[in-house]
C-alpha cells in the first residue's frame, strides 16, 4: 500500500514528522502470522520519499558552507556552530513514529522514520544552560517556531537531528537540522533550525496564535490502511483488514467491530517493536455473517488501559476518534 503522502498545504498546521526513541542495536520483531499476507502493509519504517510533508511555506534553500546555528539565551557560553561542527557532536538515535496534528480520524499524515543526531539536553548542559532556564525557543529558516519547557527537554530524550533513515538529512525534512521529541505531534517538530534560545520564561509555538492547543501528546489512535472505503466481497469471502495504531505510550491491543461498536473482537499485532512511541501494524480475517452494508471500526488500547475513544470531541489539539471503512458485502459474485 503506499503510504506517500506529500502534501503542501501552506495554511495548515503539522510541520511534524515521526519519530520515536531506539537504539541503534534494536530490531524490528516480526510476529507476522505465515499465512498472512504483508503485501498491503507499507514499510515499518517509511522512506524517505515516502515520508509525509506538511509545512507553512516554501522549502527553505539552505547551504551547507553557510549554515551557521546560533545558539543563546540564558547559557554561560554563547555560540554560533556551523555544520561540520555540529556532525563532530556525539551521536544517537531515534525510531520515532509522528502524526500531524490536523490528521483526520482515518487520514494517513503519520510516518515512522530512524533519526540520528545529538542529544539536545547534553548538548546545551555543555554550553552552561543556567538554572534558571524554563524552556527553549527554537527558531526556523521558513519562520516557524516552536518550543519545549527545560522538563521536556530533560525528560523527553529529544533529538537534534541531522540524518533521517540514514541518509542526511533531506531539504524536504528539514536539512540541516531537525528538533524531535517523542510523543507530540508534528507541530512540535520544527524543521530547518537556524536558532535555539535558552528562556527564563514560557516559549511559544506558531500554531498558538491560529487557536491549536499543541501541548497535548499524541493520544491512543489506530488506522484502518486496508480494505479501503466503498471496497466489495462476495458472501464468503474471507477479508483481510490490517491497520497501523500508535500513541504516547506503547499500544497494547487493537480491537475491531463491525457491528458499530456493540462487540469487539481482538486483532492480531504483526508487527511491532520495544519501544514507547513507535507504531504497531494490526491485522484480522473477517468473514461476514449475511450479505449488506458494513461499517468496519477500530479502537486501540495503550499499555495504561487508555482507549481510543468513539467521538473526541475535544477541538485543535489532534483527533482521535474511531476510524471507519465502509464495505459491501454481495449474496452473490459480482459481475463486470
Amino acid at each position: 500500500m503506499d503510504l506517500k503522502r506529500s502534501v503542501t498545504i501552506i495554511f495548515f498546521m503539522c510541520l511534524g514528522f515521526i519519530f520515536t526513541a531506539c537504539e541503534e542495536t534494536e530490531k524490528l520483531e516480526d510476529e507476522v502470522p505465515i499465512e498472512f499476507d504483508l503485501s498491503n502493509f507499507p514499510d515499518f519504517v517509511t522512506p524517505n520519499s515516502d515520508y509525509y510533508t506538511i509545512r507553512i511555506g516554501e522549502v527553505p534553500e539552505i547551504f551547507s558552507d553557510s549554515y551557521r546555528l546560533i545558539v543563546s539565551g540564558a547559557l554561560e557560553d554563547e555560540d554560533t556552530l556551523d555544520l561540520e561542527a555540529l556532525y563532530q557532536l556525539d551521536q544517537t538515535e531515534l525510531l520515532l513514529t509522528v502524526e500531524c496534528i490536523g490528521n483526520s480520524a482515518n487520514g494517513l499524515l503519520v510516518s515512522t522514520a530512524r533519526w540520528q543526531g545529538f542529544d539536545l539536553y547534553e548538548f546545551l548542559l555543555s554550553k552552561g544552560m543556567y538554572l534558571t532556564a524554563e524552556a527553549v525557543q527554537f527558531r526556523c529558516a521558513d519562520n516557524y517556531f516552536a518550543s519545549y519547557t527545560i522538563n521536556q527537554i530533560r525528560e523527553g530524550k529529544v533529538l537534534a537531528a541531522l540524518f533521517m533513515n540514514g541518509d542526511t538529512l533531506p531539504a524536504l525534512h528539514g536539512f540541516p537540522l531537525r528538533i524531535l521529541i517523542p510523543g507530540l505531534y508534528g507541530v512540535k517538530q520544527p524543521a530547518w533550525v537556524t536558532e535555539i534560545e535558552v528562556l527564563e520564561f514560557a516559549g511559544q509555538d506558531f500554531w498558538n496564535q491560529y487557536g491549536w492547543d499543541t501541548s497535548p501528546p499524541i493520544a491512543v489512535d489506530s488506522k484502518i490502511l486496508f480494505p479501503t472505503n466503498s471496497s466489495e466481497f462476495t458472501l464468503g469471502d474471507t477479508v483481510q483488514v490490517g491497520g497501523t495504531a500508535f500513541g504516547d505510550s506503547r499500544i497494547s491491543e487493537v480491537q475491531l467491530s463491525i457491528d458499530a461498536g456493540e462487540t469487539w473482537e481482538a486483532t492480531d499485532i504483526v508487527k511491532q517493536v520495544e519501544s514507547e512511541q513507535v507504531w504497531v501494524f494490526w491485522a484480522s480475517e473477517i468473514i461476514f455473517p449475511d450479505s449488506g452494508d458494513y461499517s468496519i471500526h477500530t479502537r486501540a488500547i495503550d499499555v495504561s488501559g487508555n482507549i481510543q475513544p468513539e467521538i473526541d470531541d475535544e477541538r485543535f489539539d489532534g483527533t482521535n476518534n474511531w476510524p471507519s471503512v465502509q464495505i459491501t458485502v454481495h449474496s452473490e459474485n459480482i459481475t463486470p
